[in-house]
């Protein structure tokens, strides 16, 4: 019993029996009707139900999931991010540029990091 059969319902090993049981069901249809539409139509025939035949059913619904779950974690990812942007970004963004070099160069003076500078030039 895989882990998702809990959330999803279905058995994986009961689905999967009754998938092989379909197909082998469907590939027996063809061999009747083979003579009456040709080997051309019963390559094609046979071919489609190998496309669309699931090996492994539990694997198909996993990976189902786990694709699902991670497209909901981008989107969540996603919003979280765009909120925090708009809200961090958007006050930033209204300062104009000159004033965060003014800022800076004021807080560097304060810091002292211009003294060393500021001797040589005296």
């Amino acid at each position: 019993m895989a882990f998702l059969d809990f959330f999803t319902g279905i058995d994986s090993e009961e689905e999967q029996a009754r998938q092989d049981k379909l197909d082998a069901a469907l590939r027996a249809e063809n061999e009747k009707d083979r003579a009456k539409y040709g080997e051309d139509w019963f390559a094609q025939a046979s071919a489609h139900v190998d496309q669309g035949a699931i090996p492994d059913v539990a694997g198909e619904v996993d990976d189902a999931f786990w694709d699902g779950w991670n497209d909901g974690a981008d989107n969540i990812r996603k919003g979280v991010g765009s909120t925090i942007d708009t809200v961090v970004g958007t006050p930033l963004k209204l300062i104009p540029w000159q004033l965060w070099v003014a800022g800076a160069l004021y807080l560097g003076w304060q810091l002292g990091a211009f003294k060393g500078l500021l001797a040589k030039v005296k």
